[in-house]
């Protein structure tokens, strides 16, 4: 399946080596809200107010070296959603044309291009996480953060085991696949007795992994071997990414770069 393959690549590149990855998860984390946030507080009809915050993930992918196949897939897999929401505003949203530059354009477009572009920050930020952090230490920064410990270790433990979930699932498929290699799809009354099959493994599984996590101490959180500290780097990477996001959000901030590009370009 697309997700999962997507979701280990991503969990193996947290593991590697940038300066990126050797951030702080928690000044990531804070910088990450905060670029969210800022998309997300622009008026419905602004274009080019969100733009510069699109640098913030793009920089950082960029430093992380994320591979360009990792962010193409994950775009694949989570545009269309953005997409479905905003191809409906030219049908919701109806009013007399804006005037966009030179251009009249209906409010909707305007405001469907604008839903595309905070998309595409919450995305890129989504991803920069993903693939720059492990799981386990950004469970950890999301505790030290204030989240309730419950909270986190939930969180925590579906992600793990839906791998499994999904192992199990597919071992049920390939079984009667075997069994039945000329339908494609099961009858229903096979697939009624495939997801009791599941939901048994599923419970038998689950009583296991909890008595061996108790056998070996748990207590109602992860331990992890070696603790972060915030340095000096960490800090200068949230102030640079917090003045960034307040001057995209006050200042004149995409024309001084659209004059700066035409400046570049001439």
């Amino acid at each position: 399946m697309a997700i999962v393959d997507l979701a280990h690549d991503l969990d193996r590149h947290g593991y590697a080596e940038s300066p990126v990855h050797r951030l702080d998860p928690r000044v990531k984390l804070i910088a990450g809200l905060a670029c969210v946030l800022t998309a997300a507080s622009f008026p419905k009809y602004s274009v080019v107010g969100p733009v510069p915050l699109l640098l913030v993930p793009a920089g950082l992918l960029i430093l992380g070296r994320v591979p360009l196949r990792l962010i193409l897939r994950f775009a694949l897999l989570a545009g269309p959603f953005v997409l479905l929401i905003a191809l409906f505003n030219p049908l919701l949203d109806q009013g007399p044309p804006l005037r966009f530059g030179p251009w009249r354009v209906a409010p909707g477009w305007l405001s469907a291009l604008s839903i595309i572009l905070r998309g595409a920050c919450a995305l890129g930020v989504a991803l920069v996480l993903a693939a720059t952090a492990p799981l386990p230490h950004l469970m950890r920064a999301l505790g030290r953060l204030g989240l309730p410990r419950a909270l986190v270790v939930q969180l925590f433990l579906l992600y793990r085991y839906l791998f499994v979930l999904i192992a199990e699932g597919r071992g049920l498929l390939a079984a009667r696949a075997l069994r039945d290699p000329d339908r494609r799809l099961p009858r229903p009354g096979t697939a009624r007795a495939l997801l009791g099959t599941l939901l048994i493994r599923t419970w038998h599984r689950a009583q296991r992994i909890h008595h061996s996590m108790l056998l070996r101490g748990f207590a109602g959180e992860f331990p992890v071997l070696a603790g972060t500290r915030l340095r000096l780097v960490d800090g200068i990477f949230l102030l640079v990414a917090l003045a960034w996001c307040v001057g995209a959000r006050f200042l004149p901030l995409s024309d001084w770069l659209g004059s700066a590009a035409l400046g570049a370009g001439a």
